[in-house]
């Protein structure tokens, strides 16, 4: 789903720019979701270039405020995902928290990094989204961890029931 034709148009363009879509039709990548593909999007390439990154957390910032509203905390899905919930938390002025696939099996064992407090609207930013698995993983460790608002009341449109406030740079 596009949300602004606008942003994606010059998502892509900035995409094609520093190379970081790949195309390989005669040995198609495997995605972590298992799905084979000829076309491949490394996002972390972005984080290369400031132009690009400074475009990235201003649009999605404002897709979040203009969805959502403001919320209390940013949730980046690991690993992907950090570095741009890092920077759209920073834009909204907002605390960030990380969510991996499974608790570490050592230390303090967390699944969920970072401060959450029961009652809080929270935002989960994914930065690519093929069966929504990872990202519906982060949204049930959040619930699991605690009471957060607005988790299960929407369906982010065009990712197969991705129940929660998802949100995907790149689709």
């Amino acid at each position: 789903m596009i949300l602004h034709k606008d942003t994606a148009k010059k998502t892509a363009e900035l995409l094609l720019q520093i190379k970081a879509i790949k195309l390989n039709p005669s040995d198609p990548f495997t995605w972590a979701s298992g799905w084979k593909s000829p076309i491949y999007c490394d996002n972390r390439i972005t984080l290369s270039y400031p132009p690009v990154r400074v475009f990235l957390k201003e649009e999605i910032a404002k897709i979040v405020e203009t969805q959502y509203g403001k919320p209390d905390v940013i949730a980046g899905v690991a690993t992907g995902a950090i570095a741009i919930g890092i920077l759209v938390a920073q834009e909204l002025g907002v605390p960030f928290v990380y969510v991996r696939p499974e608790p570490k099996k050592h230390g303090r064992k967390n699944q969920i990094e970072g401060h959450l407090e029961s009652g809080q609207n929270v935002v989960v930013i994914e930065d690519l989204i093929s069966t929504g698995k990872s990202s519906l993983g982060a949204v049930e460790a959040l619930k699991e961890a605690g009471d957060y608002e607005a988790l299960d009341k929407h369906v982010f449109p065009g990712y197969k029931r991705v129940a929660a406030k998802v949100l995907s740079y790149i689709h």
